[in-house]
């Protein structure tokens, strides 16, 4: 119960700290708001691999893999390591971007 709820306040904690330094719609543009971004999109990431290793572990692992197994197109447990990919991609565009060494909003 302790390591699921760890987990989901991590994501909540970088979630309000997206919202919290001004995150606007539109390009991602240079700036804090942008890194908060691409590091809560990576902890999704990540919590979507762990749950396709250890989803035995939490009730938060265990519903995330459960999406991966009803909610999913195609089916499975493998859509949690495509889910965990491209949220890591996305969001380390965001985090490069946010530090100002890509330019994505082109």
């Amino acid at each position: 119960m302790a390591l699921g709820s760890g987990l989901i306040t991590v994501l909540v904690v970088l979630l309000v700290a997206t919202l919290a330094s001004g995150l606007e719609a539109g390009p991602i543009r240079p700036g804090p708001s942008s890194i908060f971004l691409g590091l809560y999109l990576m902890a999704w990431g990540a919590m979507f691999l762990a749950s396709y290793y250890f989803s035995h572990k939490t009730f938060f692992l265990r519903g995330l893999i459960w999406l991966c197994e009803h909610w999913s197109s195609p089916k499975g447990r493998g859509m949690a390591l495509f889910y965990a990919a491209l949220a890591m991609f996305l969001g380390g565009l965001a985090v490069l971007s946010g530090l100002g060494l890509i330019d994505v909003a082109a």
